[in-house]
């Protein structure tokens, strides 16, 4: 019965202090628009780069004169180094087959090989792995290795250095995301701590007559922890219905960016963990700033 009575007070200050109540509601609406977009900020820039990752190919090419021999020994070797997926040999037969096809909307490069008269391109393996790591080790050991002698590049360090500047930009990315939430964690923070202090001084004839009548400090306190909770969900299901919205309208948008992106299946898939994290935290934030605002000027 006590229970009821204090989820009934904390509901009619929801509606009795309209302005307070909105303000509350908007802040922690936007509060939970912010850490929707970096949950799926952080999702979008991993897909990303995982993307990034797979597209990247190590592709050995070798001098002209280099047997066919040797480039089936390297093959070999380099099919055995763990995480190592395949290994291609690509003739230079092969190559140039690949070329003329690519090249068939440009008439200029055609002509340019008839007037060549020969192949000018080179053997070359491609090898694939399912960890982008053995590639500095693959790498390492080519240097090192006599089929240096016969290699004339290798094309993962070019890939490489853009990989690394695309990984390093989506760090300092998610440094920024993180500032970012503590300084509206922290602006939350503050704002509920003023609005509970204002909803409290907005109440004081009714507690003192309950403090009057004896009436426990929980009994008076409670209400407006009841009251902060109420906006807090409120809030955060309306940023939900924005971000649920704004996935349906652009579901077909993603896959066009990154073919592996799609928001909306990660959304749905992690729904219980995503929402459960997102609502705890402005939860706590919530019930936090409340205690310290009530135990201030309760003095309970």
């Amino acid at each position: 019965m006590i229970l009821l009575r204090i989820i009934n007070q904390g509901i009619n200050l929801f509606f009795k202090k309209k302005t307070i109540t909105i303000v509350n509601v908007f802040i922690i609406f936007l509060m939970s628009l912010f850490l929707f977009s970096s949950v799926f900020g952080y999702y979008i820039l991993n897909e990303t780069i995982n993307s990034i990752k797979e597209r990247l190919d190590f592709s050995i090419y070798f001098k002209a004169d280099t047997s066919k021999e040797d480039i089936d020994k390297l093959k070999n070797i380099l099919e055995n180094f763990p995480n190592v997926k395949e290994v291609k040999y690509v003739t230079k037969d092969i190559a140039l087959e690949k070329f003329k096809k690519e090249s068939l909307a440009n008439p200029v490069i055609g002509e340019a090989l008839k007037e060549l008269n020969k192949n000018p391109l080179v053997d070359y393996l491609i090898v694939k792995a399912d960890d982008p790591n053995v590639y500095s080790e693959i790498a390492k050991y080519i240097e090192q290795s006599p089929y240096r002698a016969v290699i004339e590049f290798l094309t993962y360090y070019e890939n490489q250095k853009a990989i690394q500047k695309f990984i390093s930009l989506s760090n300092y990315i998610k440094v920024l995301i993180i500032v970012f939430l503590i300084l509206i964690s922290t602006f939350v923070f503050l704002i509920t701590f003023n609005l509970t202090i204002l909803t409290i001084y907005s109440q004081k004839d009714d507690i003192e007559v309950y403090r009057l009548v004896g009436a426990p400090n929980y009994y008076i306190a409670s209400p407006f922890i009841i009251f902060n909770i109420i906006s807090a969900f409120l809030g955060f299901i309306l940023s939900e219905g924005c971000l649920v919205l704004v996935l349906i309208k652009t579901e077909n948008f993603w896959n066009k960016i990154v073919s592996s992106l799609n928001p909306s299946i990660f959304f749905y898939q992690n729904f219980f963990m995503i929402n459960l994290s997102i609502f705890g935290f402005i939860l706590l934030i919530n019930i936090i700033s409340s205690l310290i605002a009530i135990q201030k000027y309760l003095k309970i």
